[in-house]
């Protein structure tokens, strides 16, 4: 047997005691797991391995040392010493499941994640990072095998093999991640994953009646919009959809893209293309608005309302979404099996999302906390009194580009403002800006305006326009978040990249901030993270602990965000809730 996969089998208390004094007062310990299935909450977790420098790895057998053995588990894993992972948030939920806190982590995964933009391994399973960093090649034959039923010596071979190789990983990855001082935010991601883990783990309770309505309810606006198009194509013949629907047969398909711009064309709306930028020009004319309306309603069914329910995990009656904790290369998280991330603003879809009987939601989210990293990094003078001073900046900017006193300016300019703000500072053209406050604000304004908003913008900060001025004269390759996430840039990296990727890196390594200091602040609560989007956290507590939750989650994400942002403050906003549309 080869020396990486010696292994000492445990299967009782008594058998573990002789290797307690070595497991207490080690530094470091490879841990990984084996479970019958995927879900935490149905499946079991059959194997913990533990690897120690210059020891065989210990394997516990859970079906025969747990839960006696919970408390000597815990012992081991809450000292100080450093518990090194690959994928934590998996292992953590199973052992969370199990009743078992570990403490201090080291993520090989999360490392290699981290390292791609410095030359490292560009997928980051265990078996390609062994490959990459230690010339190694692991057999992952035996990880689809039956768990559930008595394990062969080729089973605990390959466990054990998979831990010894989590000491070596880190042995390698340490000094890479120093060289390229890409530490500081490695441990930024090791402390979130404990949230991320929890947050998984936890889920987020679904109004599947209050669900149900809206699906009948958006099937009639579809049913109406559809109407309203029919009466420029004339009707069509149908076809049953998987999900019982009927909708028009490919000669009237208002899903095609051919067969809609040829009905655009016949009714004068010469667009090259169907997709919503070339549309906007044409926003109220009514065939443009009936189609619209048809493919919101459309989109909000097929991704959305019919699949959402059969998400419902069946052991815990809640969604479990799962995130990817770097599932950008910005540094942000993405999020499946539901993306919450991407659930309609409005309140008929949040309002679905509920505490559980006799809790309350606690949410909070930061101010604009874009626009602060963007007046940190272009060190814009203007921008950072305003922050400085608490001024209300969409405000400032109606009043700087319009002309108007800053005690005149009108809800619809600061609406204006709005869109102004978010789109010219990460280098949108006007015509780019005119599109976007449409859509993304219902601000209506002509490519003068915007043109006259966008030179008014840059007079009003000078500083912007420099930081615009140097990214553009410098084209960097390279760029770092203010906490020292690293970003690489092909040759043809869009301009506006250049500028939004340190800015949206930055915030999302703020949001995890938070999320690593409430991990710790939380333990011991009955308080449960359950849900992040962007930079939102969704807290669930009882209703006698959520104005002390509301209080802990806006000074922990302040407190976050001010030890990365040291110039500009960081403002958080909590708001204690009875779903999840009243923020």
């Amino acid at each position: 047997m080869d020396t990486l996969e010696k292994y000492h089998l445990i299967r009782s208390v008594e058998a573990l005691q002789p290797y307690m004094p070595e497991l207490l007062t080690a530094k470091v310990m490879g841990v990984d797991t084996e479970t019958t299935g995927l879900d935490p909450h149905k499946d079991r977790l059959r194997l913990i391995q533990i690897s120690l420098m210059e020891h065989p790895v210990l394997i516990i057998d859970c079906f025969t040392f747990l839960p006696e053995g919970i408390s000597l588990l815990n012992d081991i894993f809450t000292r100080r010493s450093i518990k090194i992972f690959h994928n934590a948030k998996f292992d953590l939920q199973f052992l969370m499941a199990a009743g078992i806190k570990v403490l201090h982590l080291f993520d090989t995964m999360l490392a290699a994640q981290i390292l791609r933009s410095s030359g490292g391994s560009q997928k980051a399973s265990l078996a390609a990072v062994c490959e990459h960093y230690l010339g190694v090649v692991l057999d992952k034959t035996e990880q689809k095998s039956d768990w559930s039923k008595e394990l062969d010596e080729t089973q605990l071979a390959y466990a054990a093999k998979d831990a010894a190789m989590l000491l070596q990983l880190r042995k390698v990855m340490i000094p890479l991640l120093q060289l390229n001082r890409l530490d500081s935010i490695a441990k930024i991601e090791f402390a979130c994953v404990q949230a991320i883990a929890q947050m998984e783990y936890n889920g987020i309770l679904f109004d599947a009646n209050h669900w149900n309505k809206l699906t009948e309810e958006t099937k009639r606006q579809q049913q109406k919009a559809l109407e309203k198009l029919y009466s420029y194509s004339g009707k069509s013949s149908y076809q049953i959809t998987l999900w019982g629907d009927e909708i028009p047969l490919q000669d009237h398909n208002f899903q095609s893209n051919p067969f809609v711009l040829k009905l655009l064309h016949k009714y004068g709306i010469d667009v090259p293309s169907t997709d919503k930028n070339h549309l906007a020009a044409f926003a109220k004319h009514p065939l443009v608005q009936a189609l619209t309306e048809y493919r919101k309603a459309c989109k909000a069914l097929s991704s959305f309302l019919y699949p959402m329910p059969s998400q419902i995990n069946q052991e815990t009656g809640r969604l479990h979404p799962k995130y990817g904790q770097i599932g950008a290369w910005s540094g942000r998280m993405s999020c499946g099996a539901p993306n919450i991330q991407q659930i309609p603003r409005g309140t008929a879809f949040r309002r679905c999302f509920v505490p559980a009987p006799g809790k309350k939601f606690i949410i909070a989210d930061y101010s604009q906390i874009e626009l602060r990293v963007a007046a940190q990094i272009s060190g814009d003078k203007r921008m950072t009194e305003a922050y400085l001073s608490g001024s209300d900046l969409h405000r400032l900017t109606a009043a700087l580009i319009s002309d108007t006193a800053l005690e005149k300016v009108t809800k619809a300019q600061r609406q204006a403002a709005k869109a102004v703000n978010f789109g010219l500072v990460f280098g949108m053209g006007a015509a780019g800006l005119a599109q976007y406050a449409q859509q993304s604000y219902g601000v209506e304004m002509s490519l003068s305006q915007a043109e006259n908003f966008r030179n008014r913008f840059f007079e009003a900060y000078p500083g912007i326009a420099n930081w615009h001025r140097a990214v553009q004269r410098a084209k960097p390759t390279e760029e770092r978040s203010l906490s020292g996430r690293k970003f690489v840039f092909g040759e043809n990296a869009g301009v506006s990249g250049l500028y939004n990727t340190p800015v949206q890196g930055t915030a999302a390594d703020i949001t995890k901030a938070a999320l690593g200091l409430l991990a710790k602040e939380l333990d011991g609560t009955e308080i449960k993270m359950i849900a992040v989007v962007h930079d939102e956290i969704l807290l669930e507590a009882n209703v006698d602990d959520a104005e002390f939750a509301a209080s802990l989650l806006q000074r922990t994400m302040e407190l976050a965000g001010n030890q990365i942002l040291r110039g500009i403050p960081c403002v958080a906003e909590a708001t204690i809730a009875d779903d999840w549309s009243e923020k």
